[in-house]
């Protein structure tokens, strides 16, 4: 029962980890290659996830 409980925890926010893990991938693979590129992709992931963020909390009638 405990683990059907996790599951379903996990479930719903499954494709917002992985959408984080994908980021994080990025952004190690652009630091190996380069330290600025690296810096650019951060930035761009940063405004990303704030734009999205804000996409979000307009669809469920939050915010304002």
């Amino acid at each position: 029962m405990i683990f059907k409980t996790i599951f379903n925890l996990i479930w719903r926010y499954f494709d917002v980890i992985c959408f984080v893990l994908a980021l994080i991938c990025i952004n190690i693979g652009a630091f190996l290659l380069m330290k600025a590129i690296a810096l650019i992709t951060i930035g761009l992931s940063l405004a990303l996830i704030g734009w999205l963020s804000e996409v979000v909390d307009d669809d469920k009638g939050g915010g304002k």
